[in-house]
Parts: C-alpha cells; sequence; structure tokens
C-alpha cells in the first residue's frame, strides 16, 4: 500500500467502534491483511508496518476507501485474462472488499483475541538449495543523486551443470532497492581487477554476454518453476548479482545492503526454461501527454518452432499507468496472456500461469505499455513534466515483459 496513509487516516476514536455491528479484526480483517498486505507492510522497507492491529484500526476508513477503488492492493496482473500462481493473493474480490468496508463502518473493532485466525505463511521456497550473498555489505554511492548500480559475483560451487528450479530473491534491505536482477557470465566477461565478490560498477542491464536468469522489483515473490521446468547453469557457475539502489528517502545514502539469492536446483528437467526481455528499448514519452502509448511486436516465423510461455514479468517505472500483452493470430483472434489496469511501481509480480500459451509461425507477439507523463500524474516528479526516455534509472521509463519460455 501508499507510503502516506498514515497521513491520510483518521484519528483514533473518531467513530465509537460497536463489535456487534460487524467484523472484527481479529476474526475477519486480520486474515485478509495477513494474506493481501503484509508482504509489503512489514518493520522493514518504505511501506508504513501492519504490525501492530491498533495502527491498522486507525487507518480504517482509508482502506476501505482504497480498496474499495481499487488501489490496494496495488493493481496486479489481471488473473481473468490468464491466471497464475498466487493470483488470489495479490487480487481482491467484491466479497473481501466488503469486509473491510464493513469494519471500517463499524468503527474497526479489534474483537477478542482469542478469535485470531492462524496466518497465511509468507510465501518463500526455503529451505533453499543453495543460498548466495554479496561478499560483504555494501553502502550504496548516489553519485548522481537517485541511482547506484552495483553488481556482485555469486559462486555456486556446482561441479556440474544443474537447473534452477525455484528462486527466491533475499532482499537484506528493501528501503533502498530498486530492483534485483540475477545474470550468468562467464570468466572471462568479469572484472579482472579487485575482487567482484566485494562489489563493482555495472550497468543496469548487465554487460555484453551476460544471460539473464531471473528480475525481482518491489512487491514481486519468490519464482517457483513449474514441475519439470528448469533454468539451466553451467559448470562452475558464476551468478551476477546485479542491485539497484535508489536513493528514495533522506539518509538512504547511510543505508548499507548485502542481498543475494535462495535457489531451488535439479540435476535434470524435462524442459530447458529461458527467459525473453520482450519490450521496446527505443521511445520518448512526450512532457504533458496523459495518454502515451510505447508498441512492441515480434512476427514469429514458422522457423523459429513453437514458443510456449509459461509466465511473464511486466516491468516498467513511475509513469506507467497500464500493460497489456498477448499473441496477435493470423484469423484475426488474439490469446490474453498479461493485462494490468493501473500500475504501481511498488508492486511488480512475476506471474507464472496456470496453464501456458503456444506461440506458432504467422502469430505476432504483442506488447503495449501506457504512461501518463501529465502534471495529473500522482507519480509525477518533473515540475512541470519533461520529455522521459528509456532508461534504466528510476526517473526514465522502461516497458518489457519479460518472458519465461520453451521453444520446441
Amino acid at each position: 500500500m501508499v507510503l502516506f496513509l498514515l497521513a491520510c487516516a483518521v484519528e483514533p476514536g473518531t467513530v465509537t467502534p460497536d463489535p456487534a455491528a460487524g467484523p472484527t479484526w481479529y476474526a475477519d480483517v486480520a486474515p485478509l491483511v495477513d494474506e493481501h498486505c503484509v508482504r509489503c507492510h512489514t518493520d522493514a522497507g518504505q511501506a508504513s508496518s501492519f504490525g501492530d492491529p491498533a495502527t491498522v484500526a486507525a487507518l480504517a476508513p482509508t482502506i476501505a476507501a482504497y480498496t474499495a477503488e481499487g488501489l490496494m492492493p496495488p493493481p496486479a496482473p489481471d488473473p481473468e485474462c490468464r491466471d497464475y500462481a498466487d493470483s488470489e493473493r495479490y487480487v481482491l474480490t467484491d466479497e473481501e472488499r466488503a469486509v473491510f468496508q464493513a469494519w471500517a463502518d463499524a468503527g474497526a473493532p479489534l474483537g477478542d483475541p482469542a478469535d485470531t485466525v492462524e496466518p497465511t505463511p509468507p510465501i518463500t521456497l526455503a529451505p533453499w538449495d543453495i543460498e548466495v550473498r554479496a561478499g560483504q555489505a555494501y553502502q550504496p554511492e548516489f553519485l548522481d543523486g537517485q541511482n547506484d548500480y552495483r553488481c556482485f559475483l555469486l559462486e555456486v560451487g556446482n561441479d556440474a551443470a544443474v537447473y534452477l528450479t525455484g528462486l527466491e530473491p533475499l532482499v537484506d534491505n528493501p528501503s533502498i532497492v530498486h530492483h534485483v536482477v540475477l545474470f550468468e557470465a562467464e570468466d572471462d566477461e568479469l572484472p579482472t581487477e579487485g575482487d567482484p565478490a566485494n562489489g563493482f560498477a555495472c550497468g543496469g542491464f548487465g554487460e555484453d554476454g551476460w544471460d539473464f536468469v531471473s528480475g525481482w522489483a518491489p512487491g514481486g515473490s519468490p519464482v517457483q518453476l513449474p514441475d519439470g521446468y528448469g533454468i539451466k547453469l553451467r559448470k562452475d557457475a558464476k551468478l551476477v548479482l546485479q542491485m539497484h539502489y535508489f536513493n528514495s528517502f533522506e539518509g538512504a545514502s547511510s543505508e548499507v545492503d548485502q542481498s543475494g539469492y535462495g535457489l531451488l536446483t535439479a540435476q535434470e528437467v524435462d524442459q530447458r526454461l529461458y527467459v525473453y526481455p520482450m519490450g521496446a528499448y527505443d521511445f520518448v514519452l512526450p512532457a504533458g501527454d496523459p495518454d502515451v502509448v510505447v508498441p512492441f511486436m515480434v512476427p514469429w516465423s514458422e522457423d523459429w518452432g513453437s514458443l510456449s510461455i509459461l509466465g511473464v514479468f511486466p516491468h516498467m517505472h513511475q509513469l506507467a499507468t497500464g500493460f497489456d500483452y498477448r499473441v496477435q493470430h493470423p484469423d484475426g483472434t488474439s490469446t490474453c496472456l498479461s493485462t494490468l489496469d493501473g500500475w504501481n511501481f511498488h508492486n511488480q509480480i512475476t506471474a507464472l500461469f496456470d496453464e501456458p500459451a503456444t506461440v506458432e509461425g504467422g502469430d505476432i507477439l504483442y506488447v503495449e505499455c501506457r504512461y501518463d507523463n501529465s502534471s495529473s500524474n500522482p507519480a509525477q516528479f518533473n515540475d512541470p513534466p519533461e520529455d522521459v526516455v528509456w532508461g534504466e534509472g528510476t526517473e526514465d521509463e522502461m516497458c518489457f515483459g519479460f518472458t519465461y519460455g520453451t521453444l520446441e
């Protein structure tokens, strides 16, 4: 949820609670908060903590308003387009929104602690087969005032080729982490000076020859690949953990971080999975334009075989308002892969589909990103608005649907 909820909340005690009038915190609301909210609203990170029931009760009218408007939980890929793993955690039903509203209307009663419901367990892949972290804690250097890209070498220690079947980013200090990307690199593609395990400067999209493995952005969850699928790592694999640190609050430059990854592995899989960065690299968002559409198309050749798409990770920055990814067929029909109306930079989810989609020769992969670069956009960071171009920084923009797929 947004960072300014506390500032918008009514004062505790404005409404006299009536426990008999509706839902209570312990019996009805806490399970919803636990399932839909606490992946962001913890003591760590930039969102206000929901660990104290009285704090959440004070916010009840604001929470009810935001959930009713579909702003909270933040917009996520629409499961009606194509359902995906854990979608029920990211999207509220009408019945769940009604619970928040009824609780607020009743004065946000806490109820009886004896009614406490067993918490929904957090999404984690632990215990991992392998845990790798940066060699030492790093204090970002925001030389341009906002961004610091830093890479760390992670030694997997595998004496034979292995397949990754699950990847969980271990974000040490989420308050300063904009995103995390994992690459595989050969020895001759790594720095020859210093100790790469303790960090080196790098670009946001890595270096030439690095293979994209996985990515995470705020709000994201671990990636558990479907049974029988895996991303191959070479023997004695060298992984590069690329961290993007963002100077988002006063004092961020004094923070430190030592993030890493938890990995699940298999010696053999039925299908090798690849990650394809589908999206546009060259575009401009004109200053003041409230409705900019950036399209990207890939006509699929019969010579390439069939592509089976198992999931999508949409990625844009702060000015985005929507995302659409579909397969256009020669007969004029289309298959929806991922669609998102509304966008929240702090809620970027990898959607691994319940059922894969197939792309054949003659089809077109179509990605569309939408933006609002006007002064009316609450996420606008330029006053007055300025032209914004593609780039790696948080105040640039991107348009990607990172695509998990196999070729046959």
